[in-house]
C-alpha cells in the first residue's frame, strides 16, 4: 500500500494516534532538512517558466540523507536506528546527514519525502513558498499566444501526468490539526491544479499519436524488443491490481514480460506453472511502465509513453548453472524527452547509482520501522540501486519474479498471456481510477463551466 493510500485508507483519527504515541514513545526526531533549490530548465529553456516553476515546487529538493557503508565516505557507520529491512542486508548506515540536492526529473511521483502526516505537501502551502507556487500555477494558466502555442503535445502529457499526481495527493485532507491551518489552501491548490489539467489536456486523437518513445530507444540502447510478438518475450498478468500500480494512484501501468530460455511448444502450459517456480526457464524478465493521462473530455487513456524500464537477465554458464543477475533501468528525463523527442528520453541508471531504501515504490521516505510497531523519523537512507532493489525482492540474487512471488491463494486466475501491443493491462487501472473520489472530484473540471473558471 503506497504512503498516499495509506493516508487515504486510515481514519484521521487513529492516524493521529499512531503519530501521537510515536511523539510520546521518543520514536519521532527532528524532521529532517527540506528546502527547495532553483528551478531547473525542465519543461522550458528558461528557468523562470512558469511551467519550470512548478515543477521545482513539485519535484525539486535539498534535503539531508544518510549514507549506507556502501559509500565509504558518510563514516563513521552505525546499526542503531537503521530500518530492519537495511539491518537483515547487514547494511549500516551514517551516524550523521549529508545534504543533496535532488532536480527531481526521474520516473518518480511529486512531494517527496514521504511522512506519515504529508509534510512535505504543507511545506508547499506555507506562506513563501504557497504565495510562489500559486503564482506559477495562475501564470501557467493564463499563457496564451505563442508561449502555450509552443508546448508540445509530449510537454502537456508529461505536464498532466506530474499534475495529475500533485492533485491526488494534495486532494486528501491532513490530519485535523494541520487541516485547520493548510485546508484553505489546499483546496485552493486542488482546484488551480484541476484546472491546469483540463487547459493542457490532450485530445484522444492527440493520445494516440504521441511517439511511441520506449520503441525510438531500442534503436539506440540494448533494449529488449518486448512489443514484437515473434521477439521471444511474452506479456503476462496474473493478477490486475499491481503494487507499482497502487503506489503510482492508478496513473501508470505496470506491464511484466518473461523471456523463456526456450520458446515453449504451449505457451500456456508454460505461463500455468509460473507461480511457485523459479527462474531455471527464464533468460530474463522485464517491467515496463507507461502513463496514464485524462483527454480533453474527461476520459481517462493509455498511452505509448514509458517512463520506467527494468530488466533483469539471468547469466549463465555453458552448462546451463546460474551465475548472477544482471540489471538495466532506464528513467525517463522530461528535460530530455521534450527537447529531443528522437532520443526516446530514457536515461540508463548504473545499478550501483545512489538511490533511496523504501519499502514501496517511492522516491524517499523520512520514516522507517525499526521494530515491530516502531516508528523512527528522520532522513532517507541512500543505498545502491541494485541493494534497493534486491529489498524489494527479498533477494540478494534478483532471482525472485515478484510477479509470481506469493502463496498459492483459494482458486487462482490462471496466468494470461497479453498482447503486447495492445493495452490490456491499462483496463484495469483505467476502471480502478475512475471509481475513485479523487478523479471523480477531478472530472468536474472536464465536464463545462468548471473547466473555465
Amino acid at each position: 500500500m503506497s504512503l498516499w493510500h495509506f493516508r487515504l485508507a486510515l481514519p484521521a483519527l487513529m492516524l493521529e494516534l499512531m503519530v501521537s504515541w510515536s511523539l510520546a514513545s521518543g520514536q519521532i526526531e527532528k524532521p529532517p532538512l527540506v528546502a527547495f533549490p532553483k528551478p531547473e530548465p525542465v519543461y522550458a529553456q528558461e528557468t523562470n517558466d512558469a511551467w519550470n516553476r512548478i515543477f521545482c515546487f513539485l519535484f525539486s529538493r535539498r534535503m539531508e540523507a544518510r549514507l549506507s557503508d556502501e559509500f565509504p565516505e558518510g563514516a563513521p557507520f552505525t546499526k542503531e536506528g537503521v530500518d530492519v529491512n537495511l539491518l537483515r542486508a547487514g547494511i549500516r548506515v551514517s551516524t550523521q546527514a549529508f545534504e543533496h540536492t535532488e532536480v527531481g526529473d526521474r520516473a518518480i511521483d511529486p512531494l517527496y519525502p514521504g511522512s506519515l502526516d504529508g509534510a512535505a505537501a504543507r511545506m508547499v502551502l506555507r506562506d513563501a513558498s504557497y504565495s510562489e507556487f500559486t503564482q506559477a500555477l495562475q501564470d501557467a494558466l493564463h499563457e496564451s499566444g505563442p508561449r502555450a502555442l509552443v508546448r508540445s503535445p509530449v510537454a502537456r502529457a508529461l505536464m498532466q501526468n506530474d499534475l495529475w499526481a500533485a492533485h491526488d495527493i494534495f486532494f486528501v485532507p491532513f490530519l485535523p490539526a494541520d487541516e485547520k491551518a493548510f485546508g484553505d489552501r489546499r483546496r485552493v491548490v486542488v482546484d488551480l491544479l484541476a484546472r491546469l489539467m483540463r487547459k493542457i489536456a490532450l485530445t484522444s486523437e492527440e493520445i494516440k499519436a504521441l511517439s511511441d518513445n520506449y520503441s525510438v530507444a531500442m534503436r539506440q540502447y540494448s533494449l529488449p524488443d518486448l512489443f514484437h510478438r515473434e521477439s521471444g518475450w511474452i506479456e503476462v498478468q496474473w493478477f490486475p491490481d499491481r503494487q507499482h500500480d497502487r503506489d503510482a494512484g492508478y496513473r501508470r501501468v505496470s506491464r511484466i514480460f518473461l523471456k523463456p530460455s526456450q520458446p515453449p511448444r504451449d505457451v500456456q502450459k508454460f505461463l500455468d506453472a509460473r507461480p511457485g517456480q523459479n527462474i531455471a526457464d527464464l533468460n530474463g524478465v522485464a517491467l515496463v511502465m507507461q502513463l496514464l493521462l485524462v483527454d480533453a473530455q474527461g476520459n481517462v487513456r493509455a498511452t505509448a509513453l514509458t517512463n520506467d524500464i527494468r530488466v533483469l537477465r539471468y547469466d549463465r554458464t555453458s552448462e546451463g548453472v546460474f551465475k548472477k543477475t544482471a540489471m538495466q533501468v532506464w528513467e525517463v528525463s522530461r528535460r530530455l524527452l521534450v527537447r529531443e523527442p528522437e532520443s526516446g528520453g530514457l536515461v540508463e541508471e548504473e545499478e550501483s547509482s545512489p538511490a533511496y531504501a523504501v519499502e514501496n515504490y517511492h522516491f524517499a521516505n523520512n520514516y522507517f520501522e525499526t521494530g515491530v510497531g516502531q516508528i523512527r523519523v528522520g532522513p532517507p537512507v541512500q543505498v545502491r540501486l541494485r541493494t534497493r532493489c534486491a529489498a524489494c525482492h527479498r533477494d540478494s540474487n534478483l532471482t525472485q519474479v515478484r510477479t509470481f512471488a506469493m502463496a498459492l491463494p483459494p482458486h487462482p486466475p490462471g496466468v494470461r498471456q497479453l498482447n503486447p501491443v495492445g493495452y490490456e493491462e491499462a483496463e484495469f487501472d483505467i476502471t480502478q481510477k475512475k471509481g475513485q473520489q479523487d478523479f471523480q472530484s477531478l472530472r468536474v473540471y472536464f465536464r463545462g463551466a468548471a473547466a473555465g473558471r
